[in-house]
């Protein structure tokens, strides 16, 4: 509940945040952050974003506070860097945002009516759609970084260029495509050629992205959570293993193989349960 306390705590703690990064910058604090531009701190930014995601997904809230304060240290650190530079500022950031929100859920700031989530979508992106900075894009596909994980990167070049009418019609197609694209990379394998080899594994993946767009399947949290089960299953061998005073590397692979189906077979029975 935002009660008045509550607001003077938060702007007392978000001012104490910013004090720490002007000191951090000035010119007796840190030789490090000193030197640090916007540019360098793209790959930390990356790294605390994903260290955030993995603690929402395991669920402790310690974590989970812990990991969202080094991300948001991290964003007020790089609008300090801009505003030094006499780009912006932090209020004309936040001003700015408050304003676009606001524009774009006319449903509880105006009088427009939406029926459900659905509706909420679509309308955000007619709005979206109307900006200025959105109008003056040259291609369909502008405004996509290039930094984003490559997954989800290529759903959402194939979801922009299908609206365009750019696109299967059915997964079914999409199917077929991927047998299609399969079949090359098995025979570019076959040929012995290193370079086509990536090239041909690549139109592979980009077609699967697409079939988990039609099938309405976010392609990244999908491997993610199989690289999840990958991760749970293997860690249950390397236990059994040196349970067993076996080091994993004189471990034969039907005896991992045997503990693998032995992990699988106790997830499901656990699920059950919990079924």
């Amino acid at each position: 509940m935002n009660t008045p306390d509550r607001l003077q705590e938060t702007g007392r703690a978000f001012e104490a945040l910013m004090r720490l990064i002007r000191d951090l910058r000035s010119e007796n604090g840190c030789p490090w952050d000193k030197k640090q531009t916007p540019q360098t701190f793209h790959p930390y930014i990356l790294e605390e974003y994903h260290e955030m995601v993995h603690a929402l997904n395991e669920g402790a809230s310690a974590d989970i506070a812990d990991e969202m304060g080094d991300l948001l240290f991290l964003v007020l650190f790089v609008a300090y860097m801009f505003e030094q530079e006499g780009l912006t500022t932090l209020p004309e950031i936040m001003h700015g945002v408050v304003t676009k929100m606001v524009r774009r859920h006319p449903h509880v700031f105006g009088e427009a009516e939406v029926r459900n989530a659905q509706d909420v979508i679509d309308n955000w992106a007619r709005i979206k759609a109307s900006e200025e900075n959105i109008q003056q894009r040259e291609s369909m596909l502008d405004g996509i970084p290039r930094s984003l994980p490559a997954l989800n990167r290529a759903q959402k070049l194939a979801r922009r260029a299908a609206k365009t009418g750019f696109d299967w019609t059915r997964a079914e197609e999409v199917f077929a495509k991927i047998d299609e694209e399969l079949a090359e990379l098995r025979e570019t394998v076959a040929s012995g050629s290193p370079e086509h080899v990536r090239e041909e594994l690549g139109d592979l993946l980009f077609v699967i992205t697409n079939a988990a767009r039609h099938l309405e399947v976010n392609s990244e949290a999908a491997l993610n959570e199989t690289s999840d089960k990958f991760e749970r299953r293997f860690r249950y061998i390397e236990a059994q293993l040196r349970a067993k005073g076996r080091p994993l590397d004189q471990a034969t692979l039907e005896e991992m193989d045997a503990l693998w189906d032995e992990a699988k077979a106790l997830e499901k029975a656990a699920v059950r349960k919990r079924e």
